[in-house]
C-alpha cells in the first residue's frame, strides 16, 4: 500500500472537485489491499478483482454523499465487504432462478442513493461502536479485522500472551454484537468482519 500524505485533503478534492488525479492516487494506494482482502475471502482472483473494482466504482459514484471519513482504509475495507455481501445476494438470486437460465451479468446494479446512505450510516455506527471499545481492545480488533494481523503477530506486537489477544477480540466481538443485534443488515455485515 502506497502512503497518501494527506487523506482528508485528497477526499475533499474527490468529493468537492471531482478530481480524477486524487481518485487515481486513492486507487493506487488501496487497490492491492482491497484485492488481497477480497482474495482472502473469495479464493478467486477474478472475483477478487471484480469486488475491488466495484468498491472503487461505488466510491466514485457516491462520492458526493460521503460523510466525514476518519479512517479511509477501514472505510474502503468495509465497503469491499458490502460489495461481497451484494455479490452473495446476487448469486443467490441466480441460483434461485436457474430455471429461467438468466446469466449473472444481466442483473443491474440496484444500488442507489438510499443504499449508500444506509452503508454510510452503518459504517459510522460500526466505527463509533469500535471507537467506544477500551483502547487496547480497539487496537487489537482493528489490526486483526482490518489489517489481517494474526493473533500471534498481535501477541508479539503488544508483548502479551496469545490468550490475552483472543480475550480482547472476544470481548470486542461481544460488545459490538450487543450494539448491533437489533439491525439485521448490521449483523450480516458484521459477520463478514468477525469471521
Amino acid at each position: 500500500m502506497k502512503a497518501i500524505p494527506n487523506e482528508q485533503l485528497l477526499l475533499q478534492r474527490i468529493k468537492n472537485e471531482d478530481d480524477d488525479a486524487s481518485f487515481k492516487l486513492l486507487f493506487d494506494a488501496y487497490w492491492e489491499l482491497l484485492f488481497l482482502q477480497a482474495l482472502q475471502k473469495t479464493k478467486s482472483q477474478d472475483l477478487a478483482k471484480d469486488l475491488a473494482q466495484e468498491t472503487f466504482i461505488a466510491f466514485w459514484k457516491y462520492r458526493k454523499s460521503l460523510k466525514q471519513i476518519h479512517n479511509l482504509k477501514s472505510y474502503l475495507v468495509t465497503m469491499l465487504k458490502y460489495q461481497f455481501l451484494k455479490w452473495i445476494e446476487q448469486e443467490k438470486i441466480v441460483f434461485d432462478e436457474l430455471d429461467t437460465a438468466v446469466p449473472n451479468d444481466v442483473f443491474i446494479d440496484r444500488e442507489d442513493g438510499f443504499k449508500i446512505m444506509e452503508f454510510n450510516e452503518l459504517y459510522a455506527f460500526l466505527m463509533d461502536t469500535i471507537d467506544a471499545l477500551p483502547t487496547r481492545s480497539r487496537q487489537i480488533f482493528i489490526q486483526n479485522r482490518f489489517e489481517n494481523k494474526t493473533v500471534k503477530e498481535l501477541a508479539e506486537t503488544y508483548n502479551v500472551a496469545e490468550s490475552t489477544v483472543r480475550n480482547h477480540l472476544s470481548q470486542a466481538n461481544s460488545k459490538i454484537q450487543g450494539q448491533l443485534e437489533n439491525n439485521l443488515l448490521s449483523v450480516v455485515i458484521l459477520s463478514l468482519i468477525i469471521v
